[in-house]
């Protein structure tokens, strides 16, 4: 009688851990597959030029008139450096990608922004033709 019950535990343990390796693969793969979804939805440098001033213009601090593809950040739609902050982790959160610090720096208008995340995205040469 142990040795069916033995038998049973180790059945069900090994089962047990195997369904956790298959649990985490596919965790794994869904978070790929998704962040591979949200930075692949706009293909286009124009429909990516559309999401990010469509998001500039949401941003609660900016008056959605005044923002346009060149319309600086700081300087025409009058954006501290904490909003930008704000502004760019927006834009890693609608676009499901990292933007470093230093890059950031460097963000200083909508164009900036889209030609960024096309050529983060993999879309660069595209990106540089059409913005």
């Amino acid at each position: 009688m142990n040795a069916i019950r033995n038998a049973i535990s180790r059945h069900v343990n090994l089962r047990a851990s195997v369904s956790r390796c298959i649990i985490a693969e596919n965790l794994h793969g869904l978070n790929r597959l998704n962040q591979m979804l949200c930075t692949s939805t706009a293909h286009s440098p124009d429909q990516i030029m559309d999401r990010v001033v469509g998001l500039v213009k949401k941003f609660d601090k900016i008056e959605a008139s005044k923002v346009s593809e060149r319309a600086n950040f700081q300087k025409d739609l009058s954006l501290d450096s904490l909003d930008k902050v704000e502004l760019v982790m927006a834009f890693e959160q609608e676009f499901s990608i990292e933007i470093p610090e230093e890059e950031a720096d460097k963000l200083t208008c909508c164009a900036d922004v889209a030609r960024y995340i096309a050529s983060a995205s993999g879309g660069k040469d595209t990106a540089n033709k059409s913005l």
